[in-house]
């Protein structure tokens, strides 16, 4: 299973630990979280060996930020500009049961070169227990309304991707760009994985079981609740043999290992009046 790369040792980054062990490590680019351990657990994020650090890099898995343009719907690039930002590091923080980092992101001469917008985004990482939260706050400072779309982007470490299953997204509409994009109901009471996989859930409200099949054979033990708040869509994703080999910053059979269940708002752009803000959370736990 693929480690974090070695050449990120010149790569800013911050780690934070909570009192009871948990752990995480956030790099300065993209505000991107690469490690997350809960408290006497192991790793639950996968990167890539293959993954790229440093300015204008987007690391292959960790929690890219996917901001203010989800995937290529829009003008922007794909996943827009926040992934492969520097982001400024305001402050740390260890409470009785908790440890945060948070980061700052505002508009400059870049990436109003792009986008002609005044921002300032606030991510805040908290670790504890079992869980991972991760909070983004979105203000508008300028004088006119802009609109956006995103996404947190987890790549969920797991020892068999092919045989796991998502609980909780029956009853919501489906966009499958692996089938040109057709759209239908989810009637299913769990989303099967069984090879690449690449849909929007629209309307995702309820927390989210990643979890083995039942019918898994691996020693498949990985069980993460998903939960979101700002968020009302799911991403869930997995490139498949083909999709990892296709992309340089991946190792073969990297496939197997991740899985990603996103918190993500696509169908419904956001728009901010000036002066507003929207802040959109997303908690991962381990359960098992």
């Amino acid at each position: 299973m693929s480690q974090p790369a070695s050449h990120d040792a010149t790569a800013p980054r911050t780690a934070i630990t909570a009192p009871d062990g948990a752990s995480a490590r956030v790099y300065h680019d993209g505000a991107h979280v690469a490690s997350w351990m809960p408290a006497g657990g192991t790793e639950q994020l996968f990167v890539s060996a293959n993954a790229r650090y440093g300015a204008g890099q987007a690391m292959r898995g960790g929690v890219p930020i996917c901001w203010p343009q989800f995937g290529p719907f829009g003008a922007l690039p794909q996943h827009g500009f926040a992934r492969v930002s520097r982001w400024t590091l305001r402050d740390t923080a260890v409470g009785d049961a908790h440890a945060d980092a948070t980061f700052v992101l505002e508009d400059s001469a870049a990436t109003r070169a792009v986008w002609p917008h005044r921002f300032h985004v606030a991510y805040t990482v908290r670790i504890g227990g079992a869980m991972l939260t991760m909070t983004l706050t979105v203000h508008n400072p300028g004088e006119a309304p802009f609109t956006f779309t995103g996404a947190l982007h987890p790549y969920l470490r797991v020892p068999d991707a092919f045989g796991m299953q998502v609980v909780g997204l029956a009853g919501t509409r489906r966009r499958d760009a692996l089938a040109d994009g057709r759209e239908d109901d989810e009637t299913a009471a769990s989303v099967e994985i069984h090879g690449p996989i690449d849909r929007i859930y629209y309307g995702a409200a309820q927390p989210l079981l990643m979890e083995p099949r039942p019918d898994a054979h691996a020693a498949a033990t990985t069980r993460l609740r998903i939960e979101m708040e700002g968020f009302h869509d799911a991403v869930v994703w997995n490139p498949g043999a083909a999709g990892t080999a296709a992309r340089a910053d991946f190792v073969p059979g990297d496939e197997h290992h991740m899985l990603c269940v996103e918190a993500a708002m696509v169908r419904h752009p956001v728009t901010l009046a000036p002066g507003a803000s929207w802040t959109g959370v997303q908690r991962v736990q381990a359960v098992g």
